[in-house]
C-alpha cells in the first residue's frame, strides 16, 4: 500500500529566477573577462569564468526542472526527479575542472607576477559581488531541489570570490604586493573545490540510494513498532528520489484481522512517517504473523546472478 503527499514547489516562478540570473551572471561574466585581461588580474579572470561557469549550470538546472515536471511514464514510474541529482553531479565536475584550472594559472602567475591596475578591478568585483548577494536573496530557499541547491552553492562561492579579489585589489594598492592576486585565485580554488566535494557526496548519496541523512532509520523503524496493533517490522528501506522526495517501503507484521482494520493502521503510519519525517510516499506491505515466520526470499537476485555466470 501507497501514500502520497507530494508538496508543491511554484517551478514555474523557480524557473523564471534562474533564466533571469543566468542572463545577469553571463553579462557580469563577460565584463569581468575584458576587465581582467585589460588590468592583468588573473583573480578577476578567475572568477569570470566561475561566473561563466554558473551561467551553464544554472542552464542545466532549468533543464533539469523542466525535465522534474514531466509525469511519470510506464518506464519512468518515479517520474524524471533524477535528473536534479544527476546535473548536480556534473556540476560538482565542473567545479572541480574550474579550481584546477584556477590553481593551476595561479601558480604559473606566482612564478611570473605582473603589474595590475588595481583601480577598475575593485570596481569591477564590487560589482559582481552586489549582483551576486542580490542573486542569492533572489534564489534562496526557492526549491528544495538538489540541482538548485548547487547553482546557489555556485553563487555563494562567488560572492566570497568577488570579495577576495576586491581584499587583493586593495593589497595590490596599498602596498604594491602583486602576488596578492595569485594567492587569491588560489584562494577561490579552494573554495570552488570545498563545495564541489559536498555536492558530489550529497548526490552520490542519493545516486546510491543511501537513507537521507537527515533521517534516523532506527528511530522511524521503532515509530512503526510501537503503533498499536503492529508486532514486528522487516526489510525496511528508505531512499531517495531527489533530496525533496523520500520514499519507504517495509514489511509490516499485523495480527490476523479483517482487511479494512488493516487498511487503516497501514495508513496511520503512513500518515505520521509524511507528518513526522517527510516521507511522501510509503510502500507497506502487511503480514500475518504465521506467514512472517516462514517467509523467505522468493527472489534471491544474488543467487540468480550467480546461476546465469556459470
Amino acid at each position: 500500500m501507497g501514500s502520497h503527499s507530494h508538496g508543491h514547489v511554484n517551478t514555474g516562478e523557480t524557473a523564471t529566477r534562474l533564466t533571469r540570473a543566468l542572463i545577469i551572471l553571463a553579462a557580469i561574466a563577460m565584463l569581468e573577462v575584458v576587465a581582467g585581461r585589460w588590468t592583468h588580474s588573473l583573480a578577476l579572470q578567475s572568477d569570470a569564468g566561475h561566473l561563466g561557469t554558473d551561467a551553464a549550470t544554472l542552464g542545466l538546472v532549468l533543464y533539469a526542472l523542466a525535465r522534474s515536471r514531466r509525469p511519470a511514464t510506464a518506464r519512468h514510474t518515479y517520474g524524471f526527479h533524477r535528473s536534479g541529482i544527476v546535473v548536480a553531479g556534473v556540476n560538482g565536475l565542473a567545479l572541480f575542472g574550474i579550481s584546477a584550472a584556477i590553481a593551476i594559472g595561479a601558480i604559473g602567475r606566482l612564478s611570473h607576477p605582473e603589474p595590475i591596475d588595481g583601480v577598475p578591478v575593485i570596481a569591477v568585483a564590487t560589482l559582481a559581488l552586489v549582483v551576486n548577494i542580490a542573486l542569492l536573496l533572489m534564489l534562496s530557499g526557492r526549491s528544495h531541489e538538489l540541482s538548485v541547491h548547487s547553482a546557489v552553492l555556485h553563487i555563494a562561492a562567488d560572492s566570497l570570490a568577488s570579495l577576495s579579489v576586491i581584499v587583493a585589489a586593495v593589497v595590490i594598492l596599498t602596498t604594491g604586493w602583486t602576488e596578492a592576486d595569485a594567492l587569491v585565485s588560489l584562494g577561490i580554488a579552494f573554495l570552488i573545490s570545498i563545495g564541489a566535494v559536498g555536492l558530489l557526496l550529497e548526490a552520490t548519496a542519493i545516486l546510491s540510494e543511501a537513507a537521507p541523512r537527515d533521517l534516523d532509520t532506527n528511530a522511524i523503524r521503532l515509530s512503526i513498532e510501537t503503533t498499536a496493533g503492529v508486532e514486528d517490522v522487516h526489510d525496511l528501506h528508505i531512499w531517495s528520489l531527489s533530496r525533496a522526495h523520500r520514499v519507504l517501503s517495509a514489511h509490516v507484521t499485523v495480527g490476523d484481522r479483517p482487511l479494512g482494520e488493516v487498511t487503516m493502521l497501514l495508513r496511520e503510519i503512513e500518515l505520521r512517517l509524511c507528518s513526522d519525517y517527510g516521507i511522501e510516499h510509503a510502500t507497506l506491505q502487511p503480514e500475518c504473523p504465521s506467514c512472517a515466520s516462514h517467509a523467505t526470499r522468493y527472489c534471491d537476485l544474488d543467487e540468480r546472478h550467480a546461476n546465469h555466470s556459470h
